[in-house]
């Protein structure tokens, strides 16, 4: 038995039996064609959730019409041709014994005229600040009422495509939610001013959608339980209208919070605490007498079931957890929980790439979105590989290349794994990256991969070893630019600083102002130091993502230890001091005692391009960092790549 006794209890939303209280909450995936219609690849994508244990997928933000589609890969419910593809999605889902629902979605303000060939279309002309400056069209009321039948007419074909139920996706700022809030919404008419006359439109979705449905079919209702804006929804307004939903035959309540101009609420980094909606679903569900269910950083499995048997909520929604895992309900059944890829909420490979319109996967679990093309299998012919690294990249080729059957030997030059993991860990709300090391060398040794530490190879001992094939997962260093000055005593690199081998001084340069920057910038700060961030270019922390950078430039801004310096080049370092020119002003900037070079690394690709030259082996590979220095996500990527192939 479990030791997740209320994780895995069944629960009821309506008249609907759910086998347990894991909810996959929707996500978005650019895995649809662009007019909607379902894919093979999105089906694939799906079933290992079923197969893994999830009690209710809810798929995406499902458009019913396409003025309201986010992104141009979205899915749509908008045309009876699309049902067809629903339904085998449907059916594929429930031969593995999990419910399914698709969420209805409109856009509204939330909307892009390169996407959609339309002005957004909104409540009131509002615009959305975090898409750009669009002036959205205030809706005539003719075209409200055509916009419920809109929802109602979606929710008629999802019931007719098999759905379990439906999710109406009032939550983050969309239509429904725009109505609602007094932020978005600055009408006089019947549908705007007062509360009452906010909460008409979504109410009027729900009935609808009620009558299009019939009693007996559940509809769930997502929520912002507090948009975090001015103006904006609070738990004041929300838990009331929670009421409002249950009176009008909602059968689940699903919070989230924020909308796009706090779009780090929706989808956190981990600069935002795990379980960071928990206090508003509480507080919702002392108001109603239906289930509610809680979104945001939830990914752990004795986390998740702490948040039930406390009573806090019914039911647990789980996005890019089951995202990075979707095995989690089963490896947490099985009381495997050292097995779960644990999501660290980098957001590299599903948040920031969505709005790139490229289609979505894990910086860790490199099979998602690639199901059927990273399926291991049993290599046709068993051979010895040596990895030469233990970073991210090399580990993940070695667990790749072991499970389909190969005598791996991994060997690192350090005494631990991990490589430059190690030390984007240190920075202040970056220690979930410590995740990669954990999952990946407990399945190194779950895969039987031999691994050396402390030992640096080189060309003769490759070849001693006499390997099939060899991959070179050698890293980088950080990059040590032309500067006059750059080799005196008091120069280091961010490695020094986060490694701990050298501490800061009282005065400090940083010179570099992308990400890593940015961050060796703030952990100097937390320790006493006065710091000077210099960059080149006419912005800070461009290599980040969206959310990454606001919240993290949010905090620099408003630190006095950390003065920020844009277009500015280092000329020279002196012993106290700097010389520094800004956009043609030259500057000295005396009581300097370090300087930290955060410019970025440089390849360590010697043994691979020896190897190359001259070693016996027939199979070379190289991957990661010692190829081009890039981010955790493309290393753990071309390890996997590598590991399938040999």
């Amino acid at each position: 038995m479990s030791q997740f006794k209320k994780l895995f209890e069944p629960g009821m939303i309506g008249n609907v039996r759910i086998r347990n209280r894991i909810i996959n909450a929707p996500m978005e995936r650019n895995y649809a064609t662009k007019d909607g219609a379902v894919t093979q690849r999105y089906i694939e994508h799906l079933v290992p959730k079923a197969k893994g244990g999830v009690g209710l997928i809810i798929l995406e933000a499902t458009y019913v019409d396409p003025r309201g589609k986010g992104r141009v890969y979205q899915l749509g419910a908008y045309d009876d041709r699309l049902i067809p593809g629903l339904k085998r999605m449907v059916d594929a889902v429930h031969q593995y014994g999990a419910k399914i629902a698709p969420e209805l979605h409109f856009g509204g303000r939330e909307t892009q005229p390169e996407v959609t060939g339309f002005q957004p279309m909104a409540p009131s002309p509002v615009p959305c600040l975090y898409l750009g400056d669009a002036i959205p069209r205030e809706m005539a009321v003719a075209e409200i009422e055509e916009m419920v039948q809109k929802y109602a007419d979606a929710a008629r074909r999802s019931k007719e495509a098999g759905f379990d139920l439906v999710e109406l996706h009032g939550a983050h700022g969309y239509l429904m939610a725009q109505f609602l809030s007094g932020y978005s919404n600055k009408r006089e008419d019947e549908y705007g001013g007062t509360f009452e006359k906010r909460m008409r439109f979504p109410l009027e979705v729900v009935k609808a959608v009620r009558d299009a449905v019939g009693e007996d079919f559940p509809i769930a209702y997502r929520l912002s339980g507090d948009e975090y804006i001015d103006n904006g929804l609070t738990l004041e307004e929300t838990v009331p209208f929670a009421k409002r939903l249950e009176e009008a035959g909602v059968s689940l309540i699903d919070v989230s919070a924020g909308l796009y101009e706090t779009a780090f609420i929706i989808s956190q980094p981990m600069d935002i605490p795990l379980g960071c909606n928990v206090h508003l679903a509480e507080e919702i569900k002392r108001g109603v007498n239906i289930p509610v269910s809680v979104a945001g950083r939830i990914n752990d499995p004795v986390f998740a079931d702490n948040i039930l048997s406390e009573g806090r909520s019914d039911f647990v929604s789980l996005g890019r957890a089951l995202h990075a895992d979707p095995e989690f309900p089963k490896k947490a059944r099985e009381g495997r929980t050292e097995d779960i890829c644990m999501c660290m909420a980098c957001n590299q490979g599903c948040i920031d790439i969505l709005g790139t319109m490229v289609p979505i996967f894990c910086a860790i679990n490199t099979s998602v979105g690639r199901e059927r093309e990273f399926e291991i299998k049993r290599a046709a012919k068993r051979k010895k590989v040596v990895v030469v690294g233990g970073g991210p990249g090399g580990m993940e080729a070695a667990r790749v290349a072991a499970l389909r059957g190969h005598e791996v030997v991994l060997y690192e030059k350090e005494n631990e794994l991990g490589g430059q993991v190690r030390w984007a860990c240190k920075p202040l709300f970056r220690g979930e990256f410590e995740q990669v090391t954990r999952y990946l060398s407990n399945q190194l040794k779950k895969a039987g991969v031999e691994v050396i530490l402390g030992q640096e190879m080189n060309r003769e001992r490759i070849d001693e070893a006499r390997a099939d094939a060899v991959v070179v997962a050698t890293g980088a260093t950080p990059y040590r630019p032309f500067t006059p000055g750059v080799d005196k005593g008091h120069v280091c690199t961010y490695l020094d600083i986060l490694g701990g081998s050298v501490e800061p001084g009282k005065k400090v340069a940083v010179i570099g102002g992308e990400l890593i920057g940015c961050e060796v910038a703030e952990f100097i700060s937390e320790k006493g130091s006065e710091v000077i961030l210099i960059e080149p270019t006419g912005a800070f922390c461009q290599d980040a993502g969206t959310r990454v950078r606001w919240l993290l430039m949010e905090r620099i801004e408003k630190e006095q230890k950390i003065e920020r310096r844009l277009k500015t080049t280092v000329e020279r370092i002196n012993d106290a001091s700097i010389v520094v020119q800004t956009e043609g002003k030259t500057e000295e900037i005396e009581g300097v005692d370090m300087v930290v070079l955060a410019l970025g690394k440089v390849s360590n690709n010697e043994l691979g391009d020896e190897l190359k030259r001259e070693s016996r082996v027939s199979e070379i590979y190289t991957v990661g960092d010692c190829v081009l220095p890039r981010k955790m996500t493309e290393a753990i990527y071309e390890g996997s790549v590598v590991g399938h192939k040999i």
